[in-house]
């Protein structure tokens, strides 16, 4: 059952499901409309055709959406980058028509709504105060005790044992990822260093966790306050329950992997490429809860 406090999270929340991409691609004029001044605009040169140049700022869009980081940054969103490209130009031309383009982008977008609908993205803005009702609730004691049992370690001293207890709350408590970047340089730290030094180099006895820790939360509500953090949010857990259901049913899994098997081209089913393996696990996600490849690993 959802809290009050959860309930009202998820009712200001923002779900991305896919439906708007669905609709937008499925509205022939609309969509048409779309392409049309997407091409206008890289088609730099107006001679009718996206060279592999004029190709990469829509490349470089389509990584953004699905969190890739900026192109240069990592070998293995390079190859994604790389392997998008390909898909608009077969790995072959030099450049693509404006209904090649339209053609490629309508699958591309239809495989992101797609992934969307099995995994939804809630946009969360946390501003402090879900933290700042997680901490003056009654549910706050015991939370506090239990997380106090999982990162006691002997003679820790307060100042490691703080930001330890961060990573046992989710968002659900209004606080977000304790183990992103940016949060942990904008939010964490310097909310760490606003409490005293010397009560942080005390060794942490419950009783003293229990009410540094409420402090500690109480800076960063503020702090969450004068600078609310954006956080991208999946309720989905991928747990390996599904596959190990859909292996437990032998007529089930057989069926799945025929009707997989089908879609793979028979040149390929001697030695089956990575690509058309990439493919089949797609086709197998929604079936055995998958997360979608792009999620990450």
């Amino acid at each position: 059952m959802q809290s009050g406090q959860q309930q009202a999270r998820r009712k200001n929340a923002q779900v991305l499901d896919g439906s708007d991409i669905r609709e937008l691609v499925e509205n022939e004029g609309a969509f048409a409309k779309f392409v049309e001044n997407k091409f206008r605009h890289l088609d730099a040169d107006g001679d009718g055709r996206l060279s592999l140049r004029e190709l990469q700022p829509a490349v470089a869009d389509i990584g953004a959406a699905i969190g890739l980081p900026a192109r240069g940054s990592s070998a293995q969103a390079d190859h994604i980058y790389s392997e998008v490209l390909n898909e608009f130009t077969h790995g072959k031309q030099d450049s693509v028509s404006k209904p090649e383009f339209q053609h490629v982008l309508s699958d591309i977008l239809l495989g992101m709504a797609a992934g969307l609908k099995r995994d939804p993205i809630m946009i969360l803005r946390m501003d402090g105060e879900d933290l700042n009702e997680f901490v003056e609730s009654t549910a706050y004691e015991a939370e506090a005790v239990a997380i106090f049992s999982q990162i006691e370690s002997g003679s820790a001293l307060l100042r490691q044992c703080l930001p330890a207890a961060l990573r046992q709350l989710t968002v659900d408590h209004g606080m977000p990822p304790a183990s992103d970047s940016l949060v942990m340089e904008k939010v964490i730290e310097p909310a760490l260093q606003e409490l005293p030094a010397d009560q942080l180099d005390r060794p942490a006895s419950q009783e003293v966790f229990f009410q540094e820790f409420k402090k500690y939360l109480g800076v960063i509500a503020r702090r969450l306050q004068e600078c609310p953090v954006i956080v991208a949010h999946t309720e989905n857990t991928f747990d390996g329950a599904g596959i190990r259901k859909i292996l437990s049913k032998k007529f089930e899994f057989d069926k799945l992997l025929d009707s997989v098997w089908v879609d793979v081209p028979k040149e390929h089913k001697d030695g089956t490429s990575k690509k058309y393996l990439r493919v089949a696990l797609d086709k197998l996600a929604a079936s055995v809860n998958l997360p979608p490849r792009s999620s990450g690993r």
